[in-house]
């Protein structure tokens, strides 16, 4: 299997104005940018299945992804904003999809990545950029330290691929 992990784009700054943070959406360019930089991730991953936080911003990042990619919808896996990375991968278990995007948010996905790839979450530290995602693979089903790190992409690179795409 395969999982795509992506940040969510360019979210409203936290303040006063969003007292929830969950509620926080993307700004209009963030999600002008994101919507530039998913046909380049569709040049790269091809999924069966698109898992957001419930988080406004995560899922208008989910909303364009599954736009890009044409997909029936999203699922919502709350883990993915708090951090619990074993509940996450065992829902990731349960739904046997082949090639998965899961759209969340950051420490948790350097977090999740690091535990994926190594078996520890506070190995790697990744940088992922808002509207960034990495690939990893497993030769089975996902578990901690059994992920292949494939490739990690900022989103700058991710809108020259789509550029390329389609040229």
């Amino acid at each position: 299997m395969e999982l795509c992990l992506v940040r969510h784009a360019i979210a409203e700054e936290r303040g006063p104005a969003w007292p929830d943070d969950s509620k926080r959406p993307l700004t209009p360019a963030g999600r002008e940018r994101f919507a530039a930089a998913a046909p380049g991730l569709g040049a790269l991953v091809a999924p069966t299945l698109v898992v957001s936080s419930p988080y406004a911003r995560a899922l208008e990042t989910a909303d364009i992804v599954v736009s890009a990619f044409g997909l029936g919808g999203l699922h919502i896996e709350g883990s993915l904003a708090t951090g619990d990375h074993g509940a996450f991968v065992r829902a990731l278990d349960r739904r046997g999809a082949a090639s998965v995007i899961a759209v969340g948010h950051e420490p948790y996905l350097t977090e999740l990545l690091s535990l994926l790839v190594t078996g520890d979450e506070g190995v790697l530290n990744t940088g992922f950029k808002k509207g960034g995602a990495a690939l990893v693979s497993f030769a089975g089903g996902p578990q901690a330290g059994a992920g292949t790190l494939e490739w990690l992409v900022q989103p700058s690179a991710l809108r020259a691929i789509a550029r390329g795409a389609r040229s």
